[in-house]
């Protein structure tokens, strides 16, 4: 009996707990599809041999083209009844709130912990303006967050890798400004050369940021991989 594959259309569909599941895997082009199919499409290991054909075939590059996306932040969302809202205002973080994001922020099976951080139980609303729960720790809401919609997670993660460009690029602005203002004084002094040394680190630093960028929505999406490993089988047969 021919088995239908519904395949999810938006990153709204699939859960973070989908996506770290499948993003832990390793193995060759055959188990990973497998894997693709019975994660995300929900189709039995058992019942693939029902799957026609082109269908199996066509799930890669419908993948690869949603996760092509890449998505806006998400100030609120809910799982199930509950409202979870994005920290209101980032410039009064508090240092925890900083340390855990940058301690878990970087690692893909951490992403529950960082969206835990990020968003929190809607506590009270004053129009589009609301506050949310005090922070205590990451663990208190990490779990829940494994089932936190895939678009709203890469939105947050994201926003936050283009703030730190932007604040980057802000700050090697303002060196080469002030480099430039009082150049003649620190040359005649003999104390120049740390501002143009601070400048290059900030330009290489803002690089890595819009390298990582790149790197986290092609490089690192699981689909993205298959589809390239699939390529290069072609070519090289």
């Amino acid at each position: 009996m021919e088995l239908k594959v519904v395949v999810p259309t938006d990153l709204s569909e699939i859960t973070l707990e989908q996506y770290q599941r499948f993003a832990r895997l390793d193995g060759d082009e055959e188990f990973l599809t497998h894997k693709m199919l019975e994660i995300f499409c929900n189709v039995p290991l058992s019942k693939l041999p029902n799957v026609k054909f082109k269908s199996l075939a066509g799930v890669v590059t419908r993948l690869n083209a949603m996760f092509g996306n890449k998505p806006s932040l998400t100030q609120e969302f809910t799982i199930g009844d509950q409202a979870f809202g994005f920290i209101p205002n980032l410039e009064d973080i508090t240092f925890g709130e900083y340390v855990d994001l940058d301690n878990y922020m970087a690692s893909t099976s951490e992403l529950h912990k960082t969206m835990a951080v990020l968003y929190r139980p809607i506590t009270q609303r004053a129009g589009k303006r609301y506050d949310i729960e005090p922070y205590e720790s990451a663990e208190k809401y990490s779990d829940l967050m494994k089932q936190a919609p895939l678009d709203v997670v890469l939105g947050a993660t994201l926003f936050f890798y283009r703030l730190g460009a932007d604040l980057l690029a802000a700050t090697t602005r303002s060196l080469e400004s002030q480099q430039t203002s009082i150049a003649a004084k620190l040359n005649s002094e003999g104390s120049g050369d740390g501002t143009p040394r601070s400048i290059t680190l900030l330009k290489e630093m803002s690089q890595s940021l819009k390298m990582w960028e790149d790197w986290a929505f092609t490089n690192a999406s699981p689909f993205l991989n298959l589809t390239k490993r699939k390529t290069t089988s072609n070519v090289d047969n």
